[in-house]
């Protein structure tokens, strides 16, 4: 899908600024909606390292009762983890009705993770597509909003952003040693990628790929992909 994918083109700065304030306030009245009609919603947050997932988590929750959500940050499987199926850690995850669960990144990277460093074959590698399909399909078939988020920039993109992040006192922190070695080996990633969001796009929770190279116009794309989503499991509760 990324070697195919076509960025929409990005508007004006006082469109996305009136924009933005739409889909914020969009976002505040809907959430006393979902606690109404119990709708537990669940966003996944993938994509290149420096493309700006936990920023932009930040900038979603702040129009969100701390009451109704919380933000799990996945790190690497615990030995007692490995010994169970390699998504128990992530049904842990899931949130209660009326009430949203932000993953920073989650099962793609951990299966994409594993496929870059060479610990999973084809044959593995296929099977737990299949456990995702399945996974996904058992959440959205029992009133779960899924939404599958992937921040995409270009290679001189990520690059820049490595360098200043890097370059600084305060931020150099953030870069980690996966972010360099995705960057060295940008194309093999994208690829990888590619393939994982096109065997696991499917009608019932697609990928959305949002175009991250601006911090305004990352977060409106996934405000208004956000609020479309819940606005028709509103209309779909209801109906129901």
């Amino acid at each position: 899908m990324l070697t195919t994918w076509t960025p929409a083109h990005m508007p004006e700065k006082e469109e996305i600024k009136t924009r933005l304030q739409t889909a914020r306030s969009q976002l505040y009245d809907f959430q006393m909606k979902i606690k109404e009609h119990k709708i537990p919603v669940i966003v996944l947050f993938e994509g290149w390292g420096s493309s700006g997932k936990g920023s932009t988590i930040g900038k979603v929750i702040k129009n969100i009762d701390p009451r109704f959500f919380k933000v799990a940050t996945m790190s690497a499987p615990t030995a007692e983890e490995l010994r169970y199926p390699f998504l128990y850690r992530y049904f842990k995850q899931i949130p209660e009705a009326g009430k949203f669960t932000f993953l920073d990144s989650g099962w793609m990277e951990e299966i994409t993770g594993d496929v870059l460093r060479d610990k999973l074959d084809q044959k593995g590698y296929a099977s737990r597509i299949e456990s995702v399909k399945r996974f996904e399909r058992q959440l959205t078939d029992n009133g779960y909003l899924v939404v599958k988020l992937f921040l995409n920039i270009s290679r001189k993109e990520q690059e820049r952003r490595i360098r200043h992040l890097a370059g600084e006192k305060d931020t150099a922190w953030r870069v980690g040693s996966y972010d360099l070695w995705q960057h060295e080996h940008y194309d093999r990633c994208r690829d990888v990628f590619s393939d994982y969001l096109k065997q696991t796009n499917q009608p019932s929770a697609p990928w959305y790929i949002i175009d991250a190279k601006s911090r305004k116009w990352r977060e409106l794309q996934i405000m208004e992909i956000l609020t479309q989503g819940i606005d028709i499991a509103l209309s779909n509760s209801q109906m129901a």
